[in-house]
C-alpha cells in the first residue's frame, strides 16, 4: 500500500492572501485543493474558501477525474462571492486524477522530466463566472515530486529552474525555496503565492506530515 507526505505553503503578497490550501489524507489516498480568489473581484478570498470547503465536504464521493470536472461544473455555480481558479489534484496508489480551471497548475517533476497535468486547462472564465469549463486530467503512478500551487509561482517560475532546484533541495523545504525562487530583487512577490509539494512517503523519514 502506497501512502503520501505532503508539504506547503501560503505567502501573502498583500495584506490577506487570497490563496488557499487545503490537503486531506484518508488511507492511501490524498488529495490537495489549490485554490487563487481573484483579486480584482473583491470577494476572492470567499471564493477561494467556498472551492476548498466544498472540496473537503465531496471529496469521498468523487473518484474519477470527470467526476472532478463534473463536481468543479457544478460549484461554478455554487460560489455566490468573487472568482477563484482551483486545481484539485487525487493522488492514489496507482493514479493521479483531478480537474482545474483557471492559471494553478500542478506539476509532476521526476528527474529532469516535467509532466504538466493542468496543460489543456482554460485559464477563463474562473469558478463563480457561472461559465467556467473545467478541464479534467489523469497520469498514472506519481513517479518523482508532484507540486500544486497558484499563479504567484506558476507563472513566474521557469520549468528548468524548478527541476534543479527540485533535485537539490530536501523534501519539507521544497515550497519555501520555490516561493523565494519568484522573489523580486527587492523581496517582495510578484502576487501571493501558494505550493504544495507530495511525493510516496519515504519510510525512513517521520509519519508526522508538516506544514511549513
Amino acid at each position: 500500500m502506497s501512502s503520501f507526505e505532503t508539504a506547503q505553503v501560503v505567502v501573502a503578497y498583500r495584506e490577506r492572501s487570497e490563496d488557499r490550501i487545503a490537503v486531506v489524507a484518508n488511507g492511501d489516498r490524498t488529495v490537495i485543493v489549490v485554490a487563487d480568489g481573484a483579486g480584482g473581484t473583491g470577494d476572492g478570498h470567499i471564493a477561494a474558501e467556498t472551492v476548498v470547503r466544498e472540496t473537503l465536504a465531496n471529496h469521498d464521493a468523487i473518484h474519477s477525474s470527470t467526476g472532478w470536472s463534473r463536481f468543479l461544473s457544478q460549484l461554478d455555480v455554487r460560489v455566490h462571492a468573487g472568482e477563484a481558479t482551483a486545481v484539485i489534484v487525487d493522488v492514489r496508489p496507482d493514479r493521479i486524477l483531478g480537474a482545474s480551471v483557471g492559471d494553478s497548475c500542478a506539476w509532476v517533476i521526476n528527474g529532469a522530466d516535467t509532466t504538466d497535468l493542468t496543460r489543456t486547462q482554460n485559464r477563463k472564465p474562473l469558478l463563480g463566472s457561472q461559465m467556467a469549463k473545467p478541464a479534467p486530467f489523469w497520469h498514472g503512478p506519481l513517479d518523482g515530486l508532484l507540486l500544486a500551487g497558484s499563479d504567484g509561482f506558476f507563472s513566474y517560475a521557469k520549468r528548468d529552474q524548478v527541476t534543479r532546484l527540485v533535485a537539490r533541495t530536501d523534501f519539507w523545504v521544497v515550497p519555501r525555496a520555490c516561493v523565494d525562487m519568484v522573489r523580486l530583487p527587492s523581496g517582495d512577490l510578484w502576487d501571493d503565492t501558494a505550493i504544495v509539494a507530495c511525493r510516496v512517503r519515504q519510510t525512513h523519514l517521520s509519519r508526522k506530515r508538516y506544514s511549513i
